[in-house]
């Protein structure tokens, strides 16, 4: 409980001197202040894989929506049918680039990347698609800005909560069924001993 209550102590304290420094710097952070502290705290605090593990899957996830954003940028029509293609490319994309981080990277934290940089920047983009070259790059640096803060925030302050891996619990899948073998051996032996009389 305390681990939590300093851990949202920070953040709060750690985002409020990010958007000072944001709005010295001229970037426009109060657009995703909450969204980015919030998505880098849950980074920070939900645990199960490594912290650089998930920064990375985040970073995968941020790539998909990016590609999906320039394929609706150049090829796809601003329809609809359009954005229904750019989900599924996108979200195929995001699972496609966890695949090749052989179960280091959750999904969940590249899923989390594709709704963080949506939440961000479909507006702009909606607004201007001609300026993505512009308005992508600009949007990418106050949420990363942001999401670097409410990581760094909370990192520390995670709690382990017992889960494994997905390398971890293939692991320890194969030591319960070499437990489970030699257990089974030791049963049978017993039981040949008790037969025989404890004679060979």
């Amino acid at each position: 409980m305390v681990k939590k209550v300093l851990a949202g102590v920070t953040l709060a304290v750690a985002s409020a001197v990010a958007l000072l420094v944001g709005d010295g710097l001229g970037w426009d952070v109060d657009s995703v202040l909450f969204l980015g502290a919030g998505v880098g705290g849950a980074l920070g605090l939900v645990t199960g894989s490594s912290p650089l593990a998930r920064v990375g899957g985040f970073l995968l996830g941020i790539l998909a929506a990016s590609v999906g954003y320039a394929l609706r940028a150049a090829l796809l029509p601003d329809s609809t049918g359009g954005r229904a293609v750019a989900v599924v490319v996108v979200v195929a994309l995001a699972v496609g680039l966890i695949l090749l981080t052989f179960g280091r990277s959750p999904l969940w934290t590249a899923l989390l990347g594709v709704g963080a940089l949506a939440g961000a920047y479909e507006l702009p983009f909606t607004d201007s698609p001609g300026s993505l070259t512009s308005s992508l790059p600009a949007t990418l640096t106050v949420l990363l800005f942001m999401v670097a803060v409410g990581f760094a925030s909370t990192v520390f302050f995670a709690e382990d909560d017992g889960s494994d891996t997905e390398p971890q619990r293939r692991r320890r899948s194969r030591e319960i069924d070499d437990g489970g073998e030699a257990a089974e051996a030791d049963e049978t032996a017993s039981l040949d001993d008790v037969l025989t009389g404890g004679k060979a």
